[in-house]
């Protein structure tokens, strides 16, 4: 299964740390919720004698997304009094349905039942996203991933360039370099590139993939220390220097350490289910394929990481980076368990 390749339901599963089916997770980028641990010493509020907490109060905040795991909400609040208000008008509602004895009725008993699996697969879940992932299994599963990626990616070259709005500028510059003028020094004095003159023109390190076409070709076609030809675009007349040409870094083991993570523990509570249904006598009375025992499922080994992770980040910013002519806008990062970032573009340079 390739790396990040997750089922849908188990990255929304692990990601909220406990949607399994009462669907009350966080967002997608949410980190694991802790074990819900209620202090029911302090008081919100009774309803004839029943007692609502200011835990259960600070709970449906955090099912509701009002506040974040580990948060408190003021009991003076407004949100807290309001969520308090739902609260009690539940436990009245509760109430009289007991009074009137629909407590006792087949459906309610059924739909109890389920809220009670709903609830103790959430804690379930609650209890794996809070383990601590062994730091072991991280790196080794980071450093397959940059195995992998260092077979795949592209140089990276730090470029300077001097602009100009004519051809008879450009060819002039291009004559004075030939003849050996100091590249940056000629593009503090000629270029009209206000936000890299002042650094000799440097546009910092990209690969051809983060480029623009033009800039693509010098950074495949251009050894270092060499210079381009001129070449025209929207933007001028450019002139390139290839100032160094290097390998890529890879992302760092802490930029990847939380998907790495939300993966192994999806990764876990999928040996878990699996385990289970294996364990279990499960009847299908509905399946298409006719009213069979359903098969058990295998408890799969861990899945390899894909053969074809994506790119990874660029390099740190360096000086004059932020004026990097770019072929697009940066891409976003997947939804899910881990998965390898791709490659964040520069924007082009005002002029």
């Amino acid at each position: 299964m390739a790396f990040g390749s997750r089922p849908g339901w188990l990255t929304a599963l692990i990601v909220s740390g406990s949607t399994l089916l009462a669907g009350c997770g966080g967002g997608e980028d949410a980190p694991a919720r802790e074990p819900v641990s209620l202090d029911r010493s302090a008081e919100a509020a009774s309803v004839n004698g029943q007692i609502i907490y200011v835990a259960d109060v600070e709970l449906e905040a955090r099912m509701k997304g009002l506040i974040e795991a580990g948060e408190t909400l003021e009991p003076t609040s407004v949100e807290f009094d309001e969520i308090l208000d739902q609260l009690i008008e539940v436990k009245l509602l509760s109430m009289e349905a007991i009074s009137r004895g629909l407590d006792e009725d087949p459906e309610a008993r059924h739909r109890l039942e389920t809220a009670r699996d709903n609830i103790l697969g959430n804690i379930l879940l609650e209890a794996i996203a809070s383990e601590r992932i062994d730091e072991a299994a991280i790196r080794k599963m980071y450093e397959t991933q940059v195995t992998l990626l260092e077979q795949q990616m592209e140089n990276e070259a730090r470029l300077r360039h001097i602009l100009v709005p004519t051809k008879e500028a450009i060819d002039s510059i291009a004559a004075e370099i030939k003849a050996g003028a100091d590249f940056a020094v000629t593009a503090a004095r000629r270029s009209i590139d206000d936000a890299t003159k002042m650094d000799g023109g440097d546009l910092g390190y990209m690969t051809a993939e983060d480029a623009t076409p033009d800039f693509a070709r010098v950074i495949r076609d251009v050894p270092q220390g060499g210079v381009s030809r001129p070449f025209q675009d929207s933007q001028g007349w450019h002139i390139v220097k290839v100032d160094e040409v290097r390998k890529r870094r890879p992302p760092s083991i802490e930029e990847l350490r939380e998907r790495i993570e939300r993966y192994l523990k999806a990764q876990q509570l999928e040996s878990i289910l699996g385990e289970l249904r294996a364990e279990a006598a499960i009847v299908k009375r509905n399946s298409p394929r006719g009213a069979r025992p359903a098969e058990p499922a295998t408890v799969r080994p861990a899945p390899r990481p894909a053969a074809e992770p994506e790119t990874p980040p660029p390099a740190a910013a360096e000086p004059g980076a932020s004026s990097a002519p770019s072929a697009g806008t940066a891409s976003e990062t997947r939804d899910g368990p881990p998965a390898t970032p791709a490659p964040a573009t520069t924007t082009p340079p005002s002029q």
